[in-house]
Order: structure tokens, then C-alpha cells, then sequence
């Protein structure tokens, strides 16, 4: 265990807690929407270009939410500290 790094603060901590109570629903609600449209409507045609076209705008919006989460649990403010120098003994 590095005795160097600090320990994490408890803000950081609920930030991506309460962040992922909000991302994990969306990300299932929209799993959920994507599989209903896929059993009732017919593929083909402009309703399969519009499906198509849904799916890739689903998959940003769980990823932009997904990274929204990671960014905010992160502890950005802080810069790392660098490595204590070790002498050499002349």
C-alpha cells in the first residue's frame, strides 16, 4: 500500500452513487423501449431505417449517461502527486 496517496473523499463517493441511481433506470427503460419496437414493428422499409436509426441514437444516449456517471465519480480537482525522489547515497 502507497502511504503517499490520499484517501478518496466521501463527495466524490455520492456524486457517482446518485449519478448511477439516475443512469441505471434510463439505461433499462431504453433497453426495454428497444426491445418492444423491435418484436412490434416490421423491419423493413422507412420502419426498419427509422429502427435503425433509434438503436444507434439509444446506444449514444447509454453511453454519453454511462460516461456522465464516470466522469462525475471521479475525482478530478485533485492533481496526482509525484513519486517521492529516492538519493542515492554518495
Amino acid at each position: 500500500m502507497d502511504p503517499y496517496i490520499t484517501a478518496p473523499r466521501q463527495s466524490r463517493w455520492r456524486r457517482g452513487v446518485y449519478a448511477a441511481g439516475l443512469v441505471i433506470p434510463f439505461t433499462a427503460t431504453q433497453i426495454w423501449a428497444l426491445l418492444v419496437l423491435l418484436r412490434l414493428a416490421p423491419l423493413d422499409g422507412l420502419v426498419g431505417q427509422a429502427f435503425v436509426l433509434v438503436l444507434l441514437g439509444s446506444v449514444v444516449a447509454i453511453w454519453a449517461g454511462w460516461r456522465w456517471t464516470w466522469r462525475l465519480g471521479r475525482d478530478r480537482d485533485r492533481r496526482p502527486e509525484p513519486a517521492p525522489k529516492t538519493r542515492i547515497p554518495t
